[in-house]
């Protein structure tokens, strides 16, 4: 776990890319509204929380789904964001007049794995959410991941960013039974921390996501989407 130096100045883990040279410096500039002095440990989700990855995944489900003539919209995915990645394929597909049989599931998860895994070096961090992970480090809170993905792609994601040192345990789309609107990620993120879910906030950029963390009895939910300079997913 990451943790302060003596002068209060953030200590980095090893391979960490800086947020940009406009990010905070001390762990104080970080509003209580953010960061409540009460709470006891942090839960992120990942895509469009922790990663500015939705534009990638975006292209990658949108170029995919062409080849199979199914239909995705900026629109769609921010409303489905937070789903399983096989309900939100028969969603789209079935928007679509498109049947998924298993060989469709198949390639269309090959083909969009290998998409979204060349591109993923082009992930960046979210400078206003990674922030609070910094203040949440230099207070010695445990924190987690608690994303709907899949392992593959979210610890490719959170190591090319550097961001995997400060997290003490990582619940995928796999380690659950239901996807969120369920509070299932939450719980189990909850439970590898030891810490109880009323004294954990939960970070989220999807709606989905939000119930998601009301109904783990988090003490507090935040939507990132409010904060400063988000990058808002669209079709322009």
């Amino acid at each position: 776990m990451p943790t302060a130096s003596a002068n209060n100045d953030l200590a980095e883990p090893d391979g960490v890319i800086p947020t940009s040279q406009h990010s905070l410096p001390f762990a104080a500039s970080i509003s209580s509204a953010l960061l409540p002095n009460d709470a006891k440990a942090l839960v992120f989700d990942c895509d469009g929380t922790l990663l500015d990855s939705m534009g990638i995944h975006y292209e990658a489900w949108k170029n995919t789904a062409s080849r199979f003539r199914i239909t995705i919209t900026a629109a769609a995915m921010v409303e489905l964001a937070g789903k399983p990645v096989n309900e939100l394929l028969d969603i789209l597909a079935e928007r679509s007049g498109v049947t998924v049989t298993p060989e469709l599931r198949h390639e269309f998860f090959t083909t969009k794995s290998k998409y979204y895994l060349e591109h993923a070096r082009e992930v960046k961090v979210i400078d206003s959410v990674v922030e609070i992970v910094r203040a949440g480090a230099a207070r010695g809170l445990p924190m987690a991941v608690a994303s709907g993905g899949t392992r593959k792609h979210v610890m490719e994601g959170l190591t090319s960013t550097g961001l995997l040192p400060y997290f003490s345990a990582i619940v995928c789309g796999e380690d659950v039974s239901n996807g969120k609107p369920a509070p299932d990620a939450f719980l189990l993120a909850a439970q590898k921390l030891g810490v109880d879910p009323a004294g954990c906030v939960g970070y989220e950029d999807a709606a989905l996501g939000m119930q998601a963390i009301r109904n783990a009895g988090y003490m507090l939910a935040i939507d990132v989407t409010h904060l400063p300079g988000y990058p808002h997913l669209t079709d322009d």
